[in-house]
């Protein structure tokens, strides 16, 4: 069974996009859909905190028995440490070329209204939590209060698909969002049902879905004239669409599982059993719990045999984890866990005294190394909703973006490269001071996720202290 969430096909072309023609595969993408959307959920809240540790029983025991559920949140530090190597600087927007800088700026101001840094870091929670996040991106008439020809935002994956063409290529077809309904009927009782919203490149439906047995009935239609494109932009960050939870949950539930049992395993010492063996406590269960108790107040106990023929004795009975080798076995669990994961773990320490071996011994190279895997995939999502985004200000009466396009701007990851900063320094200086080109030190030494950008600001700075220097030095001659 596939742990990543899967396409939605279904074969048709988009030249055979018709309402005739979709409707008869409608129960079958519900059915799809219905799998997924459990699946995301249950990813989703794993990453919140809902572990299978917390449905833990003891065998043998009753209800009352000692019972620990000690939830360890590694895969949330996870999906949060990749979030934040990730977006912790903002992703940049930079011409390719130097022309129109004023409508650049222009975008850069829509996007920072539009409030865009938040929501790119809300759909890759999703996509790193689960697999597969989504932005939903529309017109909207713009107004003093909303300047921004557009609204965007993070749509739930658990609540919406693309579903796409079967044949080679498998392009979009069209969008679906999932309402759920709950009414309120005069007798007290619920109708629930299902709104199924589905965008067409030329046109909108509504659906009414009430079950796989009951038939589909449409509420609404509208032709979609102006902006043909389909609002949602789907986001992953490998192509089997596999997010970190499902990816780490076995390891996740071993690691829950062994600590719980260790805490059981000190209550059970701590709440040891008292076995009195030819001992005669009292003539019933409560005498015997007073006698005991107050044998334990004065610290003394009394044996009486219950048959002089026998020696009376006392033992208690407890059976103890290694718990030296048990931690031995969750720290295997947990470096396994973040190395497939391609994290550093933040308390590893390698004592070699060789900087670049503590880097690598930590994990900071193999993550720095997937982290730019991962990109490569996100990449395709942010470019996509650049092309929404353009579309919408090209059609909006109140922007001038007319000369800019997403072919001649550049999307980059500020990734942060500050570990073993001194060293990288000192290596750059040592370049640049033998007349290599900054962008090539830069990019040797890895002080920066963008070398070519970096070193032409540089470059071009040290021209300008030179133009300066020697204009000083012809004012000074004359």
């Amino acid at each position: 069974m596939s742990i990543g969430v899967k396409k939605i096909k279904i074969p048709l072309r988009k030249n055979e996009l018709t309402k005739e023609n979709i409707e008869p595969y409608l129960y079958s993408i519900m059915q799809e859909f219905k799998t997924r959307q459990e699946k995301i959920r249950k990813d989703y809240n794993t990453y919140k905190g809902e572990h299978s540790v917390l449905n833990k029983t003891r065998a043998y025991d009753s209800d009352s028995a000692i019972n620990n559920k000690v939830v360890v949140p590694h895969l949330q530090a996870l999906v949060d440490f990749k979030c934040g190597y990730t977006l912790g600087n903002p992703k940049e927007y930079a011409l390719i070329s130097g022309e129109n800088p004023e409508e650049m700026n222009q975008l850069k101001s829509i996007l920072t209204d539009a409030d865009i840094r938040t929501i790119d870091n809300d759909v890759t929670e999703w996509v790193y939590a689960t697999g597969i996040g989504y932005y939903f991106i529309q017109p909207r008439t713009i107004t003093p209060d909303n300047p921004t020809p557009f609204e965007i935002f993070c749509q739930p994956a658990t609540t919406c698909c693309k579903v796409y063409s079967s044949y080679i290529g498998e392009e979009p077809l069209f969008d679906l969002i999932v309402t759920d309904i709950k009414e309120q009927t005069p007798q007290n009782s619920s109708n629930e049902y299902k709104i199924l919203s589905m965008y067409l490149p030329d046109v909108y439906y509504e659906y009414k879905y009430t079950g796989e047995d009951k038939p589909v009935k449409i509420v609404k239609t509208q032709l979609r004239p102006i902006y043909k494109m389909l609002p949602l932009v789907e986001k992953y960050y490998n192509t089997n669409r596999i997010g970190i939870v499902a990816i780490g949950r076995t390891l996740q539930d071993a690691i829950d599982n062994i600590v719980s049992n260790q805490v059981d395993n000190i209550d059970d010492v701590v709440n040891q059993i008292v076995v009195f063996i030819n001992v005669m406590l009292g003539e019933d269960n409560d005498k015997k719990k007073d006698n005991y108790a107050a044998m334990k107040k004065n610290g003394v106990i009394e044996l009486l045999p219950s048959n002089p023929q026998l020696p009376a004795d006392v033992k208690t009975l407890s059976v103890k984890l290694d718990h030296k080798e048990t931690i031995e076995v969750v720290n295997y669990l947990v470096t396994t866990l973040y190395d497939c994961c391609g994290v550093p773990l933040p308390s590893k320490a390698v004592g070699s005294g060789n900087n670049g071996a503590s880097e690598v011994g930590a994990g900071w190279s193999n993550a720095y190394t997937i982290i730019l895997k991962d990109i490569n995939n996100l990449i395709k999502a942010d470019r996509d909703l650049l092309r929404h985004i353009l579309f919408i200000c090209h059609k909006s009466q109140g922007t001038n973006l007319d000369n800019i396009n997403s072919n001649n701007i550049l999307i980059k990851y500020n990734i942060n490269r500050s570990n073993n900063l001194l060293v990288k320094s000192q290596s750059y200086s040592n370049f640049v001071t033998n007349n290599v080109p900054p962008a090539i030190a830069l990019s040797l030494c890895e002080l920066t996720s963008d070398p070519d950008t970096l070193g032409k600001q540089i470059a071009d700075y040290q021209a300008e202290i030179a133009q300066e220097n020697e204009n000083n030095t012809n004012v000074d001659i004359q």
